[in-house]
């Protein structure tokens, strides 16, 4: 009786100090969570909204060419919902491109901006207002990188369709 209770206090013993030498790592933080969720991506994409609007307000504007129709559609009420369902759509393709739950179901960049002929040109300049949205945002520097690399992605199916 006395050698079982012995086996069973070193077989407790031997798997308490297993358990405590392996534990688990924690899997690292997504981008998503990184950035603040669905929240913070919202922020970033309402910003650079902002950015885009007012750079077609400019005298030298680079980008209305490419956003007059949408502009139009909202300000002329023929589709005031087009801008949001936009925003909506971006915020979901990023939650999900920073490994969130969201799910984009929009079309892909190439259908999306085929017949628009977006040039390098308007390419930077939406690039530029989507970096100075991530710095309004205090994106840190490593999560900036991450995500411009992701918009990045996108620039062969956006430019010259």
């Amino acid at each position: 009786m006395q050698q079982l209770r012995l086996s069973l206090a070193l077989l407790a013993v031997t798997l308490f100090l297993f358990s405590c030498g392996h534990e688990a790592t924690p899997a690292p933080a997504t981008l998503y969570n990184r950035i603040g969720q669905a929240d913070g991506i919202a922020k970033i994409v309402d910003q650079l909204i902002a950015n885009v609007g007012a750079e077609t307000q400019q005298t030298n504007t680079v980008m209305l060419r490419t956003h007059k129709p949408m502009l139009d559609a909202v300000s002329s009420g023929a589709d005031p919902t087009r801008l949001q369902r936009l925003r909506n759509h971006f915020i979901d393709q990023l939650g999900e491109a920073t490994g969130g739950p969201l799910k984009y179901t929009g079309m892909n960049m190439l259908a999306a901006h085929k017949g628009m002929m977006i040039t390098e040109n308007e390419f930077a300049v939406w690039r530029q207002a989507a970096v100075s949205s991530l710095a309004t945002n205090q994106l840190p520097t490593k999560e900036k990188a991450e995500l411009l690399a992701i918009l990045d992605a996108m620039k062969a199916d956006v430019v010259g369709h």
